[in-house]
């Protein structure tokens, strides 16, 4: 799924396109009932016990005053590094909370930074660039290592994952390689048993257990993984009160209010195998070292992640992307619990399972509950509607299509609203008008048709002239949908290729879908998107665009998932089977240390796991 970018007043402020900017705005604004949708954002705020999260780490108050220290205690500086100048990075401060109320409120941690390190927490400046703190170069949230000389010792960004294990490991193997020895670190007291599998778990809260913040912020963490995210808030609200000056109440506090790092699916407790444990030495962040992971093992751990996220009404609602504003949230719910229904039944085709079977008709009473989306809002309605009806089109293969009331009515309603917010011009909208929401659309009508309901034949031809429009004779698509043909000379189409080679694979797909183009357009797409990779790369994990080519962490996996459907569509064997194996390979070196996977941080986890499993070949 892509949700790209920015409020329109502020990307386009970003790129400078104003040309295509004015146009986009001429081609929606009238289709749309002024008032009804809003852009306006509306976050959580940490109360007074929340902010306190990270406060137990001793950070230093300047560079100079921790070099100070380094020299005379001859301990390493710990930097830890919440934002970089000068970059577009969002939720910065989101990021924040999640490493304050994640790694910085783990007892063992706060001991083990205190005790060997002089912390230090402060915004670099451009001096500090030397240090190889530079935009997109290092990607929030991350930390530095350095001697009493400011010589970098080890440099960690990209941080997405957390996991105490992990992170307590990397540490002490740092201190060891510089001679300070093995410090004294006992993190196997703090829930154990949460590592363990979930028909394991022992909620330690009853008679014989203590109703203290350790005590209760596990079973708040025990509830949710079990879906009863109502019973978390509340024993994370009593963890909070249990004992006012814990690290662990503080952290509870930040996870009942729904913006912690637990509760929003980026710290995991589940064990790693030792080699993932070597993550920011052998890989970057958090990613897990390259062939930690077989491919069973991520669909098995990513399934299973995905799983502990569902709340008991089916739904997946970690994801907070309110870039088309707090009222789009409802409608990025159900365009991502429909992904995750779409990976949770392809993961279902490999093996009978009652726990995989009820979770994916939990999805289906989500998506399907009208109170789930808002028809308000027009940013990103589309893609609730486009994903919702993919789940179900792909549901009506599954044997589980039995126990679904009314499949057919439902169905031809999906159809039906999806093609209804088709504009007059024959886009398809979600925050701007752009050709790839249009081939989303397309494609969704697509497979809907392979099964039963009808389609609009004139609203799909619409939509595919309107496609076309935005097409160049080398196969490129513009960002911004502009709906005339561009003259370009030779640079240019090739810097075109560059740009696009996100989108090309699902534009193409979405004309070949429907006979528009050929076999070879669409083998030229995929080989253009392979062999452009590192532009989309440059991307991954950082939460905006990233260079005027407009590569943003929110594209990621959209782009790969829609590559992966492209080579699936390849009739020529020898070209599908090359294709497959060289994404796969991509695919192979993307697990986080968890095995699950991410993208950007306001999609969230769950949207990231969902599309790495519909992405591989399995």
């Amino acid at each position: 799924m892509k949700f790209p970018g920015l409020p329109m007043e502020r990307r386009f402020s970003r790129l400078g396109w104003i040309g295509v900017t004015v146009w986009a705005l001429i081609l929606s604004i009238p289709h749309f009932v002024s008032g009804q949708n809003s852009t306006k954002t509306k976050r959580v705020q940490p109360n007074e016990i929340s902010a306190k999260v990270g406060s137990a780490i001793q950070w230093s108050k300047s560079i100079a005053a921790a070099v100070e220290t380094s020299r005379k205690s001859g301990k390493p500086i710990f930097w830890y590094v919440s934002t970089v100048p000068g970059t577009f990075m969002d939720r910065k401060p989101v990021i924040d909370r999640y490493m304050l109320g994640g790694p910085f409120s783990w007892p063992p941690l706060i001991k083990l930074i205190n005790e060997n390190f002089v912390p230090l927490k402060v915004v670099p400046s451009a001096n500090d660039q030397k240090l190889g703190i530079r935009p997109y170069q290092f990607v929030e949230p991350g930390f530095l290592i350095l001697d009493a000389d400011k010589k970098v010792l080890r440099k960690v960004d990209r941080l997405s994952t957390f996991h105490y294990g992990w992170l307590e490991q990397l540490l002490v193997s740092e201190l060891q390689r510089m001679g300070m020895g093995k410090p004294d670190v006992d993190s196997q007291k703090y829930f154990a048993e949460f590592a363990l599998e979930s028909d394991q778990w022992i909620d330690p809260v009853g008679e014989g257990y203590a109703k203290n913040a350790s005590n209760l912020l596990l079973s708040g963490m025990i509830a949710f993984r079990k879906g009863d995210h109502e019973l978390a808030k509340k024993r994370w609200g009593e963890a909070s009160q249990s004992e006012p000056e814990s690290p662990l109440a503080w952290k509870a506090s930040l996870e009942a209010q729904g913006i912690g790092p637990f509760v929003r699916g980026f710290e995991v407790f589940r064990a790693i195998p030792d080699k993932a444990k070597k993550a920011g030495l052998e890989s970057p962040g958090s990613a897990a070292p390259k062939g930690t992971y077989s491919q069973e093992q991520m669909i098995d751990r990513s399934v299973e992640f995905l799983l502990g996220m569902q709340r008991n009404d089916g739904g997946f609602v970690d994801s907070d992307y309110d870039f088309g504003g707090f009222d789009s949230l409802p409608n990025v719910h159900v365009a991502v619990s429909s992904l995750v229904g779409m990976a949770l039944l392809k993961a279902a085709e490999r093996q009978k399972n009652d726990r995989l079977d009820q979770a994916i008709l939990g999805v289906e009473k989500f998506v399907a509950n009208k109170a789930n989306i808002n028809l308000a809002d027009r940013d990103e309605i589309l893609w609730a509607y486009a994903y919702r009806l993919r789940f179900i089109s792909r549901l009506e293969k599954s044997p589980l299509k039995a126990s679904v009331k009314d499949f057919a009515a439902k169905k031809q309603a999906y159809i039906e609203a999806l093609e209804n917010i088709q504009l007059k011009t024959g886009n398809w909208y979600h925050e701007y008008n752009n050709p790839f929401v249009t081939a989303t659309a397309l494609c969704a009508l697509f497979e809907a048709k392979q099964g039963a309901g009808e389609i609009d034949t004139a609203k799909i031809n619409k939509g595919i002239d309107s496609l076309l429009l935005d097409r160049n004779d080398n196969g490129t698509y513009p960002y911004y949908s502009v709906r005339r043909k561009t003259s370009r000379n030779q640079q240019q189409q090739e810097a075109a290729l560059a740009s696009s080679a996100g989108r090309m694979p699902l534009c193409e797909l979405a004309l070949v879908r429907w006979g528009r183009k050929k076999q070879a357009h669409l083998v030229a797409a995929v080989e253009n998107s392979l062999k452009q990779h590192r532009h989309l790369a440059s991307g991954y994990k950082y939460d905006n665009h990233t260079s005027n080519m407009a590569y943003g962490g929110f594209f990621f996996w959209y782009d790969m998932r829609s590559r992966s459907e492209a080579i699936r569509a390849i009739d020529n064997e020898e070209f599908r089977k090359k294709f497959q194996d060289q994404h796969q390979q991509l695919i192979d070196n993307l697990p986080e240390v968890d095995g699950c996977f991410v993208d950007s941080h306001e999609l969230g986890r769950c949207y990231g796991t969902a599309m790495a499993l519909l992405s591989m070949e399995f």
